[in-house]
């Protein structure tokens, strides 16, 4: 009987505590739907000054917008062998930080320029071949990306073009690699060079004296000439990686166009348009 009881008791509580949570929660629900139509009904009231608000510091960010200097824009297409996507991005942010920090002197130290050309600089980013931002992208997969530029004068896209490319090709360390890979390729070469050697001396000697080789000699014939055309093929690629033995290649170079007016004007006025609404409201809010 006490189990019971104290079931019927436990019951009991636990449709007192129901109640009051569904009390609260029930005033809680009405205390923000009371909330949001106080907001709704004080913008509606203030609708109008919000509007003029908006208006009014859209337009003086457009205004601004419009004062700066219009940019030139490039891309550089390049394709590499040596590291990763995500290094190269590393190092053009380095440079991009340079130039946000105002530290146009370093900048042109690094890239080999004059400070003067350094300072026609807006912006320099990266993109992989799916246009997204190359310091992000981690794949490992040997495809081309994009370095970008924005300049204020576009003569100096030739000169940037040669520098960027020069200060990715030689940092010390790639170098050393690049050094490496070279001595490799002539060690290879040389090897290739003593195989195709032997091989053409077999030739010789299957062929020595035997007016009409035998059907061994056919077979064992066909199968050098297979491999020396595999060697050839190795050499003409060895000599191919000596000629091209860079860090990136460049694919297509830099040629200008001119940013859009829109594309550079609307951030402004967007941004403009919500600190004045914000500041209309906060005046609202704090008077």
């Amino acid at each position: 009987m006490e189990d019971i009881k104290n079931y019927q008791d436990s019951k009991e509580e636990g449709k007192r505590v129901w109640a009051a949570l569904s009390s609260q929660m029930g005033e809680g629900v009405g205390f923000i739907g009371a909330m949001f139509s106080s907001f709704r009904q004080l913008l509606k009231k203030h609708i109008l000054y919000l509007v003029v608000f908006a208006i009014a510091f859209g337009a003086l960010g457009g205004l601004y917008a419009l004062m700066q200097k219009r940019t030139i824009q490039a891309e550089m297409t390049v394709s590499y062998a040596q590291l990763e996507k995500k290094i190269y991005a590393d190092m053009l942010n380095k440079l991009e930080q340079l130039r946000g920090n105002g530290q146009y002197q370093t900048l042109a130290s690094v890239l080999g320029i004059k400070e003067e050309q350094a300072r026609q600089i807006h912006c320099i980013d990266s993109r992989n071949i799916h246009n997204e931002p190359l310091i992000k992208d981690v794949s490992t997969q040997k495809v081309p990306f994009y370095i970008i530029v924005e300049v204020y004068d576009a003569s100096v896209l030739s000169d940037l073009q040669v520098a960027l490319a020069r200060y990715i090709n030689e940092p010390p360390f790639v170098k050393e690699r690049l050094k490496l890979n070279e001595q490799n390729y002539h060690t290879e070469l040389a090897l290739l060079q003593k195989q195709l050697a032997y091989m053409d001396s077999l030739k010789i000697y299957f062929l020595k004296d035997q007016k009409s080789p035998d059907a061994g000699a056919v077979t064992s014939l066909n199968n050098l000439n297979k491999s020396q055309n595999e060697l050839f093929a190795r050499i003409r690629d060895l000599r191919g990686a000596l000629q091209f033995n860079q860090n990136i290649e460049v694919m297509d170079g830099f040629v200008g166009h001119q940013v859009p007016l829109g594309r550079k004007v609307l951030p402004f006025l967007l941004i403009g348009m919500a600190i004045g609404a914000g500041l209309r409201i906060a005046w609202i809010a704090f008077r």
